[in-house]
């Protein structure tokens, strides 16, 4: 099992909505035309999702849910935060998943992007379910 980050529950509320709303900004761009900074807030997204916590995954997931305003920023958040999350968290979360996306159109939206990536067969064939509806 992999080390766990434990700086990501520290976080300010500030410094969060920060990290999402360039997350979110640089899933605008092309990868082969981001700037450094896009390339390093890329970074550090995918470092939150190697090996930041599940409830960081999760709080950031969410957050960045509600402030995405385009199919391209869905698709980023569907092939980060929630491949990283069901990838590596998928059997504790998929309850959590299932029920959002039953309340939360933008991350029924977004589930319907995903991937099976380092899902198990198990929690795949559940998102797979979401998927069709």
């Amino acid at each position: 099992m992999s080390k766990i980050e434990t700086h990501w529950e520290s976080l300010s509320d500030e410094k969060w909505e920060n990290l999402a709303r360039n997350y979110l900004r640089c899933e605008e761009t092309d990868y082969e035309d981001q700037d450094e900074d896009c390339l390093t807030w890329g970074q550090i997204v995918t470092r939150l999702g190697m090996w930041g916590s599940a409830e960081s995954l999760w709080h950031f997931l969410r957050l960045t849910l509600s402030l995405a305003e385009t199919d391209r920023q869905l698709g980023g958040i569907a092939a980060g935060p929630i491949e990283y999350l069901l990838g590596r968290f998928g059997p504790e979360y998929i309850d959590r998943v299932e029920n959002e996306v039953a309340e939360n159109p933008q991350f029924a939206a977004a589930i319907r992007l995903c991937n099976q990536y380092m899902m198990t067969d198990e929690v795949w064939a559940r998102v797979q379910k979401l998927q069709a509806r």
